[in-house]
């Protein structure tokens, strides 16, 4: 009898525990959270996070803070959040680079991009397009890629650093193309845009929100878009695709990920209530589309099935050039 008075004691209390858990995962958020975005203040990925924090802090009745952790391709952010307590309280606006290329980039990561992470939302991406200088002679794509093959390694291309999308995008392009470009890597995306307006440099990739104002104004050129379809901010630009080159596909994403072992209860709210956020007309005008982003609606599955096959496509991509960033 007494073993049997343990035994049910035991499993009474396992009970209670389990009932606790749940009740806490239920409760959720019962304090601040925070997002942890891996780049400075103002920046696409910060003004994105800091619009969804207003958001779910107004649904939660509780504090949701931005905290920015810059530096290192991420990793400074993607470490910290990485060893942060798995309850849902730390979260991280991750991109590519944190989940996707880092490790093919680097021999060694103080974090591991698949096992240390928990996808929550996949919450917007951009598309990546061609920009030419208007100093350069070639007005599409295929004059672009005759005056290449006229003069090997003389077009050059501007990136925000080796091992960049911008780096492995024009890298992949010129491959498929049979063409010999000239990379001249600059510190950020500023710089490329800059170079182009001066004519330093004749081609570059970039993502579409830092490119709307210049293409508009017409002081750059937008010859084709890494896209399966044209998109609605350049509607009159033909994608790689239409030009002869369906593989030329690219995007650049920003998501939530938590802490790996973060309930799956607490991963199943914050994802749920970010979607409703998203769902919303007026977020997804000012913090989505009017700056040349696309909402993605995918949760916890979805998005670990878009990472799958990101990081595949990264793999095959970095390899193909053979960059090491150490």
């Amino acid at each position: 009898m007494g073993v049997f008075k343990i035994l049910a004691t035991g499993v009474a209390a396992l009970a209670l525990g389990t009932g606790a858990a749940a009740a806490q995962d239920n409760a959720f958020p019962a304090r601040m959270v925070r997002i942890v975005v891996p780049f400075t203040a103002g920046g696409l990925a910060d003004v994105l996070a800091r619009g969804l924090a207003q958001e779910l802090a107004g649904r939660w009745s509780q504090p949701v803070v931005v905290e920015n952790r810059p530096g290192a391709n991420t990793i400074i952010a993607a470490e910290y959040v990485a060893r942060s307590d798995p309850d849902g309280y730390t979260l991280l606006m991750a991109n590519d680079p944190t989940v996707s290329s880092n490790q093919y980039l680097y021999s060694k990561l103080p974090y591991d991009p698949v096992k240390d992470f928990t996808p929550v939302a996949n919450v917007a991406q951009t598309r990546e397009i061609l920009l030419a200088s208007n100093d350069f002679p070639a007005r599409n794509l295929r004059e672009l890629i005759a005056q290449a093959k006229a003069r090997p390694g003389h077009v050059t291309y501007g990136s925000y650093g080796i091992g960049s999308k911008a780096h492995l995008d024009a890298a992949t392009f010129s491959a498929l193309a049979g063409i010999e470009l000239n990379h001249v890597p600059y510190k950020g995306v500023a710089d490329v845009m800059t170079a182009l307006l001066g004519g330093q440099i004749d081609m570059a990739m970039v993502g579409v929100p830092p490119s709307i104002p210049m293409v508009r104004a017409g002081k750059v050129r937008l010859l084709a878009v890494a896209a399966p379809r044209r998109i609605a901010t350049f509607p009159d630009t033909p994608t790689f695709a239409e030009l002869g080159f369906p593989a030329m596909v690219s995007q650049a994403w920003f998501g939530l990920v938590a802490p790996a072992g973060t309930p799956p209860a607490v991963v199943a709210k914050i994802a749920a209530d970010v979607q409703q956020v998203l769902a919303q007309p007026a977020f997804q005008e000012k913090f989505v589309t009017s700056v040349g982003l696309e909402p993605l609606d995918q949760g916890p599955e979805a998005f670990a099935r878009f990472l799958a096959r990101d990081r595949q496509e990264y793999e095959r991509s970095i390899r193909s050039v053979n960059v090491k960033l150490d």
